[in-house]
């Protein structure tokens, strides 16, 4: 981490950090910090300039050597399947049309989920 200098320099565009980026940074926090505080914050973001990415083009990985990748045990998920209650055939159509007026007043909604026969 670089030293940090007690009278920061003027802004200077550095890198990654460009007269956008500061603009942005300032307009999205207003008022945040004092302006001595807010010109060293400026300053050590330009020294600290390749550790910000700014937009998806700039973000990077982490290195191999010291992050290996990790591998999670994962057991596969079998989904529960309860059989729907039966419906009398006397009552079928009734039972058809309440259903039918319960999901045109959104009181029931359609799914096509894993458990929509619960």
């Amino acid at each position: 981490m670089p030293i940090l200098d007690p009278n920061p320099p003027l802004f200077c565009p550095t890198g990654q950090y460009t007269q956008e980026c500061k603009d942005e940074l300032d307009a999205e926090h207003p008022g945040l910090l004092m302006d001595a505080k807010c010109t060293m914050m400026h300053d050590l973001t330009c020294k600290q300039n390749l550790a910000f990415a700014w937009d998806n083009t700039e973000h990077g990985c982490l290195h191999l050597d010291f992050f290996p990748p990790i591998d999670l045990t994962i057991v596969k998920h079998i989904p529960w399947i309860e059989r729907n209650i039966p419906i009398p055939p006397g009552i079928y159509c009734e039972v058809c049309d309440l259903i039918k007026t319960k999901i045109a007043a959104g009181v029931y909604e359609p799914s096509n989920s894993a458990y929509r026969s619960r």
